[in-house]
């Protein structure tokens, strides 16, 4: 049992849903309940949580400080163990992928190559905040397919991403010090809180567009001032509080395509 805890620590759950939530509510909502829904929500599980845990394993002296209570800084794991089973959750999740359609697997390689290339790469913040919104929003094409209701959805989830990966970078400065990184510039504050002022704002374009129903209304709301009290208390530099506005933010956008779509 202690064992099952420490290896759930080791796939960050609270990250690793919500990459999956997005392509469970974009598979069921383009494909309905089948086998397509299916590989894309295990191949992008099982990448995500590789994913997690090569940065873990990259990241480890880093995390001794920032995070020292995740598995691989704790001891519970060695490094070259979280490697192992990253490769091994990749491999997997590549063979998963192979099995769509060959657009979606593209997506998914190229994805790969993205998610890779963040972790290991000295890739500056503003630089590394666009990748990593540029990846929420492939989720939506790889999910479902690429047309206006999906270019504005992953438009809605990524944005905010964007300000976000900006201030946990504030947050981890120190811990990214150790590996060589600068930490972001002051500016880039007020680029994170004009993404996250700017995402308020497109938020209500799928429902000015008529492509949901009314139902999409009550739980943007909720999107939309998030986005508006994160972006403030960036520019306040309480950093910190991206955890929690932006977990309401994802669980009410998702909410809200699900919802919009019936």
């Amino acid at each position: 049992m202690r064992d099952l805890k420490v290896f759930a620590k080791l796939v960050r759950p609270r990250h690793t849903a919500q990459i999956t939530g997005i392509v469970i509510v974009i598979s069921v909502m383009n494909h309905g309940l089948s086998p397509p829904t299916l590989f894309a929500v295990i191949s992008s599980l099982l990448l995500s949580v590789a994913i997690f845990i090569f940065d873990d394993a990259h990241d480890v002296e880093a995390d001794r400080i920032v995070h020292p209570e995740r598995p691989i800084p704790k001891g519970s794991f060695t490094v070259h163990q979280g490697y192992l089973i990253s490769a091994i959750l990749m491999f997997a999740a590549a063979l998963t992928a192979s099995r769509l359609e060959l657009s979606q697997f593209a997506i998914f390689l190229t994805s790969t190559v993205i998610a890779v290339a963040i972790v290991f790469l000295k890739i500056k913040s503003t630089l590394r905040a666009s990748l990593i919104a540029l990846l929420i929003w492939t989720l939506f094409p790889f999910a479902g397919s690429l047309d206006l209701k999906n270019i504005l959805f992953g438009s809605i989830v990524a944005l905010p991403h964007v300000g976000g990966s900006i201030a946990k970078d504030f947050v981890h400065s120190r811990g990214d010090a150790i590996q060589g990184l600068e930490s972001p510039p002051d500016w880039s504050r007020y680029l994170a809180s004009v993404a996250l002022f700017l995402s308020s704002g497109i938020v209500w374009l799928p429902a000015t567009l008529n492509l949901v129903t009314w139902l999409y209304i009550p739980p943007i709301m909720f999107t939309s001032i998030s986005c508006v009290i994160l972006g403030a208390e960036i520019l306040r530099e309480n950093y910190r509080k991206a955890y929690i506005y932006g977990g309401i933010g994802m669980f009410s956008s998702l909410t809200a395509f699900l919802l919009g779509s019936l």
